[in-house]
């Protein structure tokens, strides 16, 4: 039965040290994470020992419980692997869904193993205690098992014992006192994995760390090997593995090969490879413009072999059959299918190796390009977020990184390319609520206040933050803000801000509202604020900061005449951002080409687009962008400004004369 009611709790201390498992340093390892049912390592039904809180979300606060739980079993959908040891998530199946419980292990319990495998010479109970003399002991072997200690596998020493009851032929049932750590099941399996080497004639005991036995390693070596058995405690495992000299258990898992048989189409160059445990060094063929035939893969992360390079820790190795024969693939090793095409100049300034295939280490070129210019006809960005691209230079055709600290320069051979911006830094304000529906910044002083669900800020104390200069302007009310050759400039009673530029008026901007000011300060609202300070703005919560960017602007040449009638105009931006980010539109640079003050015009178009693929590296930052814009002219001459803004806050501006065949 289900009790409902809403409470607050306050946590409790696990109190169960992980550095009692220290003698378990050996053993595969079960990293953080949830896990489904198996065996009794991630057991599948436990009862609840109390009343428990459960959640709808598994990051729901401890103090805001959707109701709790009366006691009673439940069944497991998924578990942490640390369940054993500490207080930990469980996902639960409930009448309203999956749900999720935080219990500590000394409030629930759990039924013995129906079977277990005893790993040494047993002494047998008549009952729960060891002042008299054994009625019986067992050697090593699987028992079935009658009852144990309520909560057998709590404690806070995984060598310390339980009693559990055990089924003998000749003397009905006796009591065992046996180790939690030791207390555990055998079951068949059937899969494949490798393994860089294993111990010969390993038993059970001995590969658990029970027993005198010493682990014989002379005939030790690679190879793809069959699981056969594995034997699970609620802390640890271990695999019974066929090899060509026996069977022998190991703690290791190795590492898992799947069975597949799946078809592939290969677009691109991709090399196959015979070992991929030995570092890839050389392939056995290249396949191109083909489908092939996967009947294994690995899924798991890959580390041997791998240096500095990450690439293909997160992606799938496949075994297949192809017009080159067998060997194993992987769609991020080559190639990359997902690369942009581009038409693009590069000039190398810092020296660059000339690599086979992007984040790859082998490559048949000893090629260093320096101080040269270079055709580059693909960008990739890599998993890591590293911009790559292919160029082709002396009759070679590799990959280069770009990186945008560099001093390369980039030109669209298809556009005007007229700068490089690159993002040199990033301010960043967080404000949270405060008092009596006031705003107050990180170190809790105010700067401003809620009404009516919109914020104020006081622009002097914001200016403050990001390092702008003010000033009163004498003789009227009204208050400047300066940084670098940009400025604005408020005045008491008008709607209106005065945007400046080299001390020169650029435009006049009619605001969100009117500038509420008293005698000391000047409140704006938050999209005023944004405006014209130039910065943008993240929630968390009740909570958001708010980010100004700093850019440097690398001037190129300029064009002096358009064609057919159009200008347009292109930029390349270094900059870093997530695709989160970019997908909602984090990337607040504008470019404008504007005549006679009409700040870009009828028909005036600014776009700016990250140069990302997909899928592959779907995760990865964004870190190179182009920024475009058109006009159209009409045949003659053109007094234009080039300016790239923030909101209204200028990065650059330079004026120039078009003409316009």
């Amino acid at each position: 039965m289900i009790k409902m009611k809403l409470i607050a709790i306050t946590i409790l201390a696990a109190g169960l040290g992980l550095g009692s498992l220290a003698h378990q340093s050996k053993a595969e390892t079960i990293y953080g994470g949830s896990y489904a049912p198996e065996g009794i390592r991630f057991p599948s039904t436990i009862e609840l020992l109390a009343e428990t809180p459960y959640y709808a979300d598994p990051n729901q606060p401890d103090d805001e419980p959707e109701g709790t739980f009366a006691p009673q079993e439940v069944n497991v959908l998924t578990v942490e692997s640390s369940w054993s040891s500490g207080r930990s998530i469980w996902k639960i199946e409930t009448m309203f869904g999956p749900r999720w419980i935080r219990p500590n292990p000394w409030e629930i319990d759990m039924e013995p193993p129906k079977r277990i495998t005893l790993l040494e010479e047993t002494p047998l109970y008549r009952s729960k205690s060891t002042k008299g003399e054994p009625a019986a002991s067992l050697s090593a072997q699987e028992v079935e098992v009658v009852a144990a200690d309520k909560q057998w596998f709590y404690t806070n020493d995984p060598s310390s014992k339980a009693w559990i009851k055990v089924h003998t032929t000749w003397l009905s049932d006796l009591w065992a006192h046996i180790p939690v750590n030791q207390i555990g099941t055998v079951h068949k399996v059937q899969r494949k994995a490798h393994y860089y080497g294993l111990p010969a004639n390993s038993d059970l005991s001995t590969a658990m760390g029970f027993g005198e036995q010493k682990l014989d390693w002379s005939n030790s070596k690679a190879g793809d090997y069959t699981i056969a058995r594995e034997f699970t405690t609620i802390y640890d495992r271990a695999f019974e593995i066929q090899t060509d000299q026996g069977t022998t258990w190991t703690r290791e898992k190795g590492v898992t090969i799947l069975s597949a048989n799946e078809t592939i189409a290969i677009v691109r160059e991709t090399p196959l490879i015979h070992d991929v445990w030995d570092g890839y060094k050389k392939e056995d063929a290249v396949i191109k413009g083909e489908t092939v035939t996967a009947f294994e893969k690995i899924e798991e992360r890959l580390e041997s072999g791998r240096g500095p390079y990450s690439i293909w820790n997160n992606s799938t190795w496949y075994h297949v059959r192809s017009s080159k024969g067998t060997g194993w693939i992987n769609k991020l090793f080559g190639e990359p299918e997902s690369a942009i095409p581009v038409h693009w100049k590069v000039a190398v300034n810092d020296q660059k190796e000339l690599f086979r295939y992007p984040e790859i280490p082998f490559s048949s070129s000893t090629l260093l390009l320096r101080d040269q210019t270079v055709e580059a006809t693909g960008a990739w960005n890599g998993p890591n977020g590293g911009l790559w691209l292919k160029v082709h230079v002396d009759g070679r055709s590799g990959w280069i990184p770009f990186w945008n600290y560099s001093q390369d320069k980039i030109w669209d051979e298809d556009t005007n390319t007229i700068f490089h911006i690159s993002k040199t830094n990033t301010n960043s304000l967080g404000i949270a609520p405060a008092a009596n529906g006031g705003l107050q910044i990180n170190n809790g002083g105010r700067i401003g206040y809620m009404e009516k669900e919109q914020s104020y800020l006081d622009a002097i104390l914001l200016a403050e933050q990001f390092q702008y200069k003010v000033e009163m302007v004498k003789g009227r009310d009204a208050v400047t803000f300066s940084k670098a050759d940009y400025s604005f400039e408020l005045n008491a009673g008008d709607r209106n801000a005065l945007i400046s530029w080299h001390g020169t008026k650029d435009k006049s901007v009619q605001l969100a509202e009117m500038p509420r000011h008293t005698r000391d300060s000047w409140y704006l609202n938050l999209k005023d604020v944004q405006t014209l300070f130039g910065i943008t703005q993240v929630f968390a919560g009740s909570e958001f900061s708010l980010f100004e960017k700093v850019y440097h602007v690398r001037l190129g040449e300029l064009p002096t005449s358009a064609a057919k009638g159009r200008l347009e105009l292109q930029a390349f931006v270094d900059d870093w951002t997530s695709r989160e980010d970019y997908k909602s539109d984090q990337m607040p640079l504008q470019m404008f080409i504007e005549e006679n003050g009409d700040h870009g015009g009828e028909g005036h178009l600014s776009q700016i687009n990250g140069i990302v693929n997909d899928p592959d590296a779907s995760v990865a930052p964004v870190t190179l962008f182009s920024l475009k814009a058109s006009r159209p002219l009409a045949i003659g001459t053109h007094q234009l400004s080039v300016v790239i803004r923030i909101g209204e806050r200028i990065i650059w501006k330079q004026n120039v004369e078009i003409v316009v065949k």
